[in-house]
């Protein structure tokens, strides 16, 4: 498969933005409660992985050009281009992103500023990345489904990585890591809902597309895609089966087995929906 420089890419970018999107939240509503250098506890080590994966991410990305100085070359259209544009925020979410990691790491400080600017470059990144397989010729890209599971992904590795990141570990207060994750949990829940729900839009979409007589490239990906629809399905069944695992978690004292197995299986079921998704190409 040609497509994995993308699968990689695509992924661990989101999955960064997801996480820097769950500590930006996490010193918002920490402020007041959580000393500076409890803070930086918590968070170093979930910010130092969320640059590492947006750096290998993009490093992953440029694999796919065959020649990796023709990136430079993609930025040459940003009036035109939504690949310009998807490089361009991706490059300027890691600078700010790298740059709250440096002040961390060796000034001792979080800055919160960094923190939110890379939150809103990377959301405004993924909306490019998902624009760019929206105003493509596939028609089962040709759909704000695409948008959804971007979005979904980011949100749903991201707070996935932050519950790994913050409820497992040692020195952290019960209630405070109780609270951090039910919350987590509660917005993996609403966000693969909300995902399913919006897949009834979306079958509904292929419906009538299979129906219509328009020519796109690859000249059959409606066919493709019913080929994949179990595996399509499948990441979808172990989705819910890892939402569930990690909900079942918040509610068992510490269960670190059914936590670390509810957290593998978004990640697995994440990628499985991700190869489904460039095999179309």
């Amino acid at each position: 498969m040609e497509e994995w420089p993308l699968i990689v890419f695509t992924l661990l970018v989101q999955a960064s933005v997801g996480l820097t999107v769950a500590m930006s939240l996490f010193l918002l509503s920490g402020r007041g409660t959580l000393p500076v250098h409890e803070r930086r506890r918590y968070l170093l080590m979930p910010l130092l992985i969320a640059t590492i994966a947006a750096a290998f991410g993009l490093t992953a990305s440029t694999l796919h050009l065959g020649y990796p100085l023709n990136a430079f070359n993609a930025l040459r259209h940003v009036a035109s281009s939504w690949l310009s544009r998807e490089i361009i925020f991706a490059s300027l979410y890691l600078a700010a992103l790298g740059l709250a990691a440096l002040l961390a790491l060796f000034f001792r400080k979080l800055s919160l500023v960094l923190l939110l600017a890379a939150c809103i470059l990377g959301l405004v990144d993924v909306f490019c990345m998902g624009a760019i397989y929206v105003h493509s010729s596939v028609a089962t890209w040709m759909h704000f489904n695409t948008w959804v599971m971007f979005y979904g992904a980011t949100l749903s590795i991201g707070a996935t990585a932050a519950l790994l990141a913050f409820t497992v570990r040692a020195g952290v207060n019960e209630t405070s890591r109780r609270k951090v994750a039910a919350c987590v949990v509660a917005v993996l829940i609403v966000t693969t809902l909300l995902r399913l729900l919006e897949q009834t839009v979306y079958f509904s979409y292929l419906a009538k597309a299979s129906l219509s007589e328009a020519i796109t490239f690859p000249h059959q990906p409606l066919e493709a895609f019913e080929a994949l629809r179990g595996w399509y399905l499948a990441g979808w069944i172990v989705l819910a089966a890892g939402v569930t695992m990690q909900s079942l978690s918040v509610r068992v004292r510490r269960n670190k087995t059914l936590l670390t197995a509810g957290c593998c299986a978004v990640f697995i079921a994440e990628i499985l929906l991700r190869v489904v998704f460039f095999s179309l190409s």
